[in-house]
């Protein structure tokens, strides 16, 4: 199969499991919300936030070891292969039992986090619960890497959904009957174990040769490479944990706990939208690996602008989406109670779209293994961010409105233009401000959608469910109408339309 029928099979088997996993996941939040309420719901939210600040012990160990699968597998190099996988599992136990030592730690002072403290007990308990989730995703799961690195991403999403699909359907039922949050978490624990073992085993039939050279040890070189690049992620991902761990934490202990409730229902689903555009980028990046290993750097700026134009009509659309669709969603699917208002909403959204946009060049960053050139970047963005933060809690008294701007300008002095600016100087060698000109444009074109799409949908009278269809498809023929006009006549505009034509109907050729 070639690379675009790999990134057609794994975009459209990820993108379908992906909606499967994410209406059941959706029914199971809505059921504990109003089985358990607010309280629950905010621990639940800062309990697993504080948990992900000690993924900074992953240390990016799992992005330096596909950059350096991707020639092994491209060569056949079975003995190569098979020393990075060795070594992979070494590190990965090492992470799991350090983040078990350092989970264990923190639990004496979640007291200290948590303001107005509910009226909740086993809290620790809980604590525990979620740690031990944490830690269990560490094991058996490395051989994740080898199936997504040589292109077959739709296992690992297959994976995913079935034992997604088990997880939740025991939740509601242990939800309906015993209202127990206990029993909710540990068969959280037991699914995710097992899903990495079936995906192990999986490995182990598509890589026999893995055990055939289970003794086998990555070469000096091989190794000074990875610890540079793991020094270099070290960085990187310290800066990104912290930046985004600490929103809830800085939620919880100067605005409150509820407050961390009502936030995370819309970071849900910001994260349920990034999960579907993961889906595709997850596909692609193997093959863009592929590519930037075996063609000339000219065909992969070409692919660069292609990708980043195809990105921008993605987070446009859902930028717009959200923008409109946001409160009135939230307020159909569980109440006017749970809602912020428009303000800090347009900041969550402003915050979406600029992550967003930055997809296709941390795309490149980690299929060029550009880790050392942005090792200092997530630092000096995690500094501003706890900074500003700060600055507008304490000083200015702004709340939660604080929290989500020091995110905003934190990313905005950092990610938006030192990202590209590597890509450019060191593969493409030309000019960042090409890209941030282009970049500029597309987002004066998402700010007229937004504009458009609002200002329709105020005039409709029509409220519930059917509201919020009519304003999707507002969103929806606003974006495709706006883009057609602006780049319809840009060959990057007749790639993305010729690409979704092939893809329809190489899907409509599958369902016959």
């Amino acid at each position: 199969m070639d690379r675009k029928g790999k990134i057609f099979r794994n975009t459209f088997v990820g993108t379908l499991c992906y909606f499967a996993t994410l209406l059941i996941g959706f029914v199971t939040r809505t059921i504990f919300i109003y089985l358990l309420g607010k309280d629950y719901l905010g621990i639940n939210g800062l309990f697993t936030n504080i948990l992900s600040l000690l993924s900074f012990a992953e240390m990016g160990i799992g992005t330096a070891i596909i950059y350096a699968l991707y020639k092994p597998l491209a060569e056949d190099n079975k003995r190569e292969v098979a020393a990075l996988m060795n070594f992979y599992k070494k590190a990965y136990s090492f992470i799991g039992i350090f983040i078990t030592v350092a989970g264990l730690c923190l639990a004496p002072f979640l007291g200290v986090l948590i303001k107005d403290k509910p009226d909740i007990q086993y809290l620790e308990l809980f604590y525990i619960l979620i740690l031990a989730d944490t830690v269990v995703s560490y094991f058996f799961t490395y051989k994740r890497s080898i199936i997504i690195a040589s292109q077959n991403s739709y296992l690992n999403s297959l994976n995913n959904t079935v034992f997604t699909l088990l997880q939740n359907v025991l939740q509601i039922v242990i939800l309906i009957i015993t209202h127990s949050y206990i029993l909710f978490l540990t068969v959280r624990i037991f699914t995710t174990l097992m899903s990495n073992i079936a995906i192990s085993k999986k490995a182990d039939v598509l890589f026999p040769y893995l055990k055939e050279y289970k003794e086998e040890h990555i070469e000096k070189k091989t190794l000074k490479s990875i610890v540079k690049n793991v020094v270099a992620m070290m960085c990187s991902k310290f800066g990104a944990v912290m930046v985004a761990g600490t929103d809830n934490l800085l939620i919880s202990a100067f605005v409150g706990v509820q407050q961390v409730a009502l936030y995370s229902n819309y970071v849900m689903i910001n994260t349920m939208i990034y999960g579907v555009i993961n889906q595709v980028y997850s596909a692609v990046t193997a093959s863009v690996g592929n590519l930037n290993a075996t063609e000339d750097t000219k065909h992969s700026y070409n692919a660069f602008q292609k990708l980043f134009f195809v990105n921008f009509v993605i987070i446009c659309t859902c930028t717009s989406c959200l923008f409109v669709v946001f409160n009135p969603f939230i307020k159909v699917w569980i109440g006017e109670e749970y809602l912020f208002s428009m303000p800090v909403v347009g900041i969550i959204v402003l915050n979406f779209y600029i992550t967003g946009m930055r997809n296709t060049s941390i795309t490149y960053i980690n299929t060029y293994g550009l880790f050392w050139q942005i090792k200092y970047k997530s630092l000096i963005e995690a500094v501003i961010n706890i900074v500003a933060s700060m600055v507008l809690l304490i000083r200015f008294e702004m709340g939660i409105y604080g929290v989500l701007l020091g995110t905003t300008i934190s990313t905005l002095f950092t990610n938006v233009w030192w990202e590209p600016y590597v890509v450019y100087k060191t593969k493409f060698k030309r000019s960042v401000m090409g890209y941030l000109l282009t970049l500029l444009g597309y987002t004066a074109v998402t700010c007229i959608v937004c504009a458009v799409s609002q200002y329709i949908s105020l005039l409709l009278p029509e409220k519930g469910l059917l509201g919020v269809i009519l304003r999707i498809a507002i969103c929806l023929v606003a974006d495709f109408g706006i883009i057609t006009v602006i780049f319809g006549r840009t060959e990057n505009y007749r790639y993305c339309i010729k690409t979704a034509k092939d893809y329809l109907v190489k899907f409509i050729n599958k369902q016959n």
